[in-house]
């Protein structure tokens, strides 16, 4: 499995087991807002910032947090990746 297949699959993990409407919305889009389709909100996007910093040792900063860069499964993925420098 390589990276990103972990990190999209822990990710998941993570909201599955954390949100209930991530669960009933089974399987998540993965280029999509989770945000704006109500599965997170902003107490759970700090609770997801918050498991990808412990996880993976990283940093993410507050500008990061738009939906550009962390709007979608993938877009949190590819932030992932980027601050671990993979």
């Amino acid at each position: 499995m390589s990276n990103n297949q972990i990190i999209t699959q822990e990710i998941l993990n993570f909201l599955y087991e954390n949100f209930p409407l991530a669960l009933e919305n089974k399987p998540l889009p993965m280029n999509s807002s989770l945000y704006e389709a109500g599965i997170l909100d902003s107490v759970g996007i700090v609770e997801l910032v918050d498991f990808l910093e412990t996880r993976y040792d990283i940093k993410i900063k507050n500008e990061d947090i738009t939906l550009e860069k962390f709007g979608s499964v993938n877009k949190m993925v590819n932030l992932t990746l980027l601050k671990k420098g993979d």
